[in-house]
């Protein structure tokens, strides 16, 4: 067995994921998010897989197969943050990932304007707070003017990170099958 640490983004499970919990088998399709793609190692760098290049811009690892999402050409040893990708580039060509969900954690990042009074907000790396549950939610909450930070901060819940185990040796399933 294989495990992997997968982010499930709150917008594509509130558009059309199926909440899933802790024992499910799932069947996924991956990307790789990489650094350069907003997958900080400050905050991510602890979730972060190593894959290798598997042709046609996929990259795979024991029992998972990923969409090399970066503009660049897949480096020998490719690094990031699998992510659950149903809308992205070219989904529907990537192999689904089929493993059973070991651990769930809803996610919660930090988030500061870009500029004060912009209302713009990004990231802060390093800001990411994991809260244990045995179903993933359906929607995801907001904590806009967090009054600690004051305003022009905020905490959102940001999907979850999923523990999957995935069989080493079973092939990736190819959409339609």
């Amino acid at each position: 067995m294989a495990v992997w640490k997968i982010k499930y983004d709150d917008w594509q499970m509130e558009c059309c994921g199926e909440p899933f919990s802790v024992g499910d088998e799932v069947r996924w399709q991956l990307a790789l998010r990489t650094p350069e793609e907003g997958a900080d190692a400050a905050t991510w760098g602890d979730s972060f897989s190593e894959l290798e290049p598997a042709g046609s811009g996929l990259v795979r690892g024991p029992g998972a197969t990923a969409l090399w999402t970066s503009g660049e050409r897949i480096p020998a040893r490719p690094v990031g943050l699998l992510t659950v990708e149903a809308h992205g580039p070219g989904p529907h060509d990537v192999p689904e990932t089929v493993g059973t969900v070991r651990s769930i954690q809803v996610v919660t990042e930090g988030y500061a304007e870009t500029h004060a009074g912009s209302r713009t907000y990004a990231p802060v790396a390093g800001e990411r707070w994991l809260r244990e549950v045995d179903t993933c939610p359906k929607w995801f909450a907001n904590e806009p003017g967090q009054a600690r930070r004051g305003r022009g901060y905020r905490r959102d819940e940001t999907g979850v990170l999923v523990t999957l185990e995935t069989p080493v040796g079973r092939r990736p399933v190819s959409p339609g099958q």
